[in-house]
């Protein structure tokens, strides 16, 4: 008896573990960002000073009208909704801008009228549960609207009005205020307990599926860690803690993630690096760098990946109108790891910049039947209806300049996806590490042409300027257990695969005498990136030197080179040189300057 005791105890306590947090089914989640302004206005009662030439005022868009297009995006194949805050705004303009957007609040337990009412609000969560549309709540904690009331009545609740000058400083970014806007000192224990009574009181009223939390860089850790327990100890299991971290640093991004109890944050990152591949027709292997990085994130797949939100440029307008780039950024985002998350319009190629005025904030545009709606829908079938696009191991086969070639691996489904960035067709000749027993592969979405003839891990064909192909080869070919298993112990442990020795040459133009040589990488083993730690190049005459490195088979890494002539150090000019190990004893990496 007590031995069974004992083994149900263990039971209920792995169950709880398992059931203390679920999130990882957002990984199948699909999301989409609604401006309520200037999404559709359901009740033209409820803001009568709507000025639609004036792109600071109200445009007139409610929670009524987010409810009447539930239709439009339950066809586009969307899962879940981020609705901009709908709470009691500042109710007048300040320097000729209304509170149209949401994010200056004056009372965080009320609805602003402009918006709705609550019937409304209670109306539309009722019917996205009937549609199982999952719904984010935008939470701005950060700072309170210009001139609220609230703030005379709780002057010691804010920091000092003193603006962030120095936006490098991580001290100004958590202590001072964003344009003026009064800001919370949010390690002040009376502070945090506001918020937490907050997020109390919208869990209870409406029972969202999760936050979507702003301003993060600009709040505390020790606030977002309380304020993240209090909301999962209230809410499911699988209550999703979005957090809006605006850093291209995937180092700053693991950090914060770690420390200030997140389960998800959008991924800024591959959002600066697919904007400067896809939009700016940069360097495929930037693409391959930025993922091998995963490794090192808690959970990779629970990052929010991203084209464009209401404070970027509008993804289109960085292409500079073309949509066949554009589509290649949808597909990249709708095969990658992590959760997919669409700003209102980018299934309609929506266009402006994010400038003084914000063009990038037009009003929505519905329809049906446009390319880019089509091809957007597409596209998020192929990842709903592809369980190793949503959740398999990402793979590097091969990157160069134009050409990026991954997999999404699980044990029972493989998927191939190819990418061609270039405006010229490019012959595909490569070896991939898993075994295809079909003789051709003929792509499932994309460039229908891009047949690839196959020899068991050799692949042959051509794919078209600015295109990709995405191959879910039969389940004979897809059955790779083995490799799963393979892949993911290297996933886990970089070193899995061993180690190869690489000589680096480095070949200098009128090099210096009085100057030493160094080599400095985002490796460990090549600095990563501090100066102190860079590797001394040995001279061997005529202008050249060489290093010799040993690191982990298959890593990628960022290297270039560097020049010490006493305390002065520059830089070699120019991107990094990006580079694989390759399985192969002997590789030679050649640098000049």
């Amino acid at each position: 008896m007590r031995l069974f005791l004992t083994l149900l105890v263990m039971v209920i306590s792995i169950n709880s573990i398992a059931l203390a947090d679920s999130t990882d089914t957002w990984k199948d989640q699909i999301l989409y960002f609604v401006l309520l302004d200037r999404f559709y206005d359901g009740n033209k009662q409820n803001c009568p000073n709507i000025d639609k030439a004036d792109l600071q005022a109200f445009h007139g868009g409610d929670i009524a009208g987010l409810e009447q297009k539930l239709d439009y995006l339950e066809e586009l194949g969307i899962t879940g909704i981020w609705v901009s805050p709908f709470l009691k705004n500042r109710p007048n303009a300040f320097f000729g801008q209304e509170a149209y957007h949401g994010y200056w609040p004056y009372d965080f337990f009320k609805i602003d009228e402009r918006f709705g009412t609550e019937k409304e609000l209670i109306s539309l969560r009722e019917s996205m549960k009937k549609r199982n549309i999952k719904l984010l709540l935008d939470m701005v904690v950060n700072h309170m609207g210009y001139d609220a009331p609230f703030v005379d009545e709780h002057k010691d609740w804010f920091n000092p009005m003193v603006n962030i000058n120095n936006w490098d400083d991580p001290d100004e970014l958590k202590n001072r205020c964003i344009f003026g806007l009064p800001d919370f000192a949010s390690q002040k224990p009376e502070v945090k307990k506001f918020f937490c009574d907050i997020s109390k009181y919208w869990i209870e009223k409406l029972h969202p599926d999760g936050f979507r939390l702003d301003a993060v860089k600009h709040i505390n850790d020790g606030f977002w860690k309380e304020f993240n327990e209090n909301a999962k100890k209230l809410s499911k299991s699988d209550f999703i803690l979005l957090g809006e971290y605006l850093h291209g640093d995937p180092v700053k991004v693991n950090e914060t993630w770690r420390s200030a109890g997140f389960n998800c944050l959008f991924d800024f990152p591959l959002y600066y690096t697919m904007k400067e591949v896809f939009a700016q027709n940069g360097d495929c292997r930037k693409l391959a760098s930025r993922l091998y990085y995963d490794r090192y994130y808690p959970d990779a797949g629970m990052l929010a990946t991203l084209l464009d939100n209401h404070d970027l440029d509008r993804f289109i307008t960085s292409c500079k109108g073309d949509i066949n780039r554009y589509k290649l950024a949808i597909a990249f985002m709708m095969t990658v790891r992590g959760i997919p998350t669409l700003c209102y319009g980018d299934e309609q190629a929506l266009r402006g910049s994010h400038r003084t005025l914000p063009h990038n904030r037009c009003d929505m545009k519905f329809s049906t039947n446009s390319k880019i709606f089509n091809f957007t829908k597409e596209m998020i079938s192929m990842r709903k209806s592809v369980e190793a696009l949503r959740r398999g191991l990402h793979c590097h086969i091969y990157a160069d300049k134009n050409i990026y070639v991954f997999a999404r691996l699980l044990p029972n489904q493989l998927a191939l996806v190819i990418f061609n960035n270039s405006d010229k067709p490019q012959k595909i000749d490569l070896e991939i590490p898993f075994l295809i027993r079909e003789k051709q592969l003929v792509p499932s979405y994309g460039d229908k042409e891009a047949v690839l003839s196959a020899d068991f891990r050799i692949l042959e064909g051509k794919l078209a300027a600015k295109n990709f192909a995405v191959y879910i080869p039969g389940r004979e070919s897809s059955s790779n257990k083995s490799s799963y298993e393979d892949w993911y112990k290297r996933f886990k442990d970089e070193n899995h695969w061993g180690k190869n020795k690489i000589k680096f040459v480095l070949k200098v133009n009128n090099a210096s005498k009085e100057s030493e040589y160094y080599l400095i990488g985002n490796s460990d083993e090549i600095g990563n990136w501090n100066v102190d730690k860079a590797v001394l190049m040995k001279p061997t005459g005529n202008n050249t030197f060489e290093a010799e490195v040993e690191m982990p088979i298959g890593k990628i890494f960022d290297c270039k080179c560097l020049s010490k002539t006493g305390k002065k150090i520059k830089w070699m000019e120019g991107d990094n040189l990006i580079e694989v190990v390759k399985i192969n004893k002997g590789q030679e990496i050649k640098l000049n300057w």
